[in-house]
């Protein structure tokens, strides 16, 4: 293998719990009192971003270790996809890492609204992608989950939300296609945020039916 291709690869060694209080982790993120901090470390084989609970209060850490089971275990349902950061692995019970995207949030990229039409085109297909696996993202919704490459290409990250089911299967069939709805209404939403054209009727009826549900919608976002 080359130098050329290795700088393509991945990062693939997985920091210990130790290597994230080296000289080689800067902060990305400092995080409330309920939500994971985010580390930058690089290791030598490029940079990683680490998603960390362990400086929080116990009964969080405990929160955080399902939510960091539950990300991993979605990443692995999945397994490498063009749309998703490289799952590296889990440092512990309250860590995982993954390979840095080379990108910004989509919401605030200066020229979102020029591409608006085929860049909601990408992000639809990406969510395609995870509904015919048997995943739903379910917080879509947060701009900070949708990401801009720096070649164009659309990222979706945070899977903690995430559920998945069989493909097709009797549970996909009563509670992940009803779930599904939800990352569909987030599309109308980015569709908006993108200028990516007026709602269709269809569109426009599903939000409205969608918004009303809302209310009793256990994953709702404010605003």
């Amino acid at each position: 293998m080359s130098a050329a291709d290795r700088l393509t690869l991945p990062p693939s060694k997985l920091p210990r719990r130790e290597d994230l209080e080296g000289v080689a982790v800067c902060w990305l993120k400092r995080a409330g009192p309920t939500k994971a901090d985010l580390l930058l470390v690089d290791l030598g084989e490029g940079p990683l971003v680490v998603k960390d609970f362990a400086r929080k209060a116990a009964w969080v850490r405990l929160i955080g270790r399902l939510q960091i089971a539950r990300e991993c275990g979605a990443y692995r349902w999945l397994g490498p996809r063009p749309f998703l950061p490289h799952l590296v692995g889990r440092i512990d019970a309250h860590a995982l890492a993954l390979a840095q995207v080379d990108g910004v949030q989509l919401a605030f990229h200066a020229e979102r609204r020029q591409q608006g039409a085929e860049l909601h085109a990408r992000l639809g297909r990406a969510v395609e992608a995870l509904h015919a696996a048997g995943l739903v993202h379910l917080d879509l919704r947060g701009r900070e989950n949708v990401l801009l490459g720096a070649a164009g290409e659309v990222y979706l990250v945070d899977l903690a939300s995430a559920m998945w089911f069989r493909p097709g299967g009797l549970a996909w069939r009563l509670v992940g296609r009803p779930l599904a709805l939800a990352d569909r209404a987030a599309l109308l939403k980015w569709k908006r945020i993108l200028g990516a054209g007026p709602l269709t009727e269809a569109e426009a009826r599903f939000a409205g039916r969608f918004r009303r549900l809302r209310v009793l919608w256990p994953f709702n976002r404010k605003g």
